[in-house]
């Protein structure tokens, strides 16, 4: 995942190449104005935690939070924040015991636009 800074409005697009590497389109999230503050607002060192174990593999909500040492209800909750601001994509599984929340990211680049 990518974050910037860039003068702009709020965009949802598919259209970041990376440089260097396979020609590859990556979801890209531009906000600005209330969602740049929600989005803002929401990255904490756990929300970024987050973040990044899931851009490697998708994981249920038990194994991240024994991989990061939280309850389960403190990291679900982080999880329905990231949802909620499009950063993450949740899907149901079946389990050993009953359904999983699987997450995924949803965006691989995120912006933020200070002037619009």
């Amino acid at each position: 995942m990518y974050f910037d800074i860039l003068i702009g409005e709020f965009l949802y697009a598919n259209s970041f190449t990376r440089v260097g590497a396979k020609s590859m389109s990556l979801k890209e999230l531009k906000v600005a104005g209330t969602d740049a503050l929600k989005v803002a607002d929401a990255l904490n060192s756990t929300t970024y935690r987050i973040l990044q174990l899931i851009s490697k593999e998708r994981l249920d909500v038990s194994t991240i939070a024994d991989k990061l040492g939280f309850s389960e209800a403190y990291v679900s909750e982080q999880i329905r924040v990231l949802e909620d601001l499009k950063l993450i994509q949740v899907n149901y599984e079946r389990g050993k015991r009953g359904i999983r929340k699987i997450c995924a990211l949803a965006v691989d680049k995120v912006t933020i636009i200070i002037k619009p």
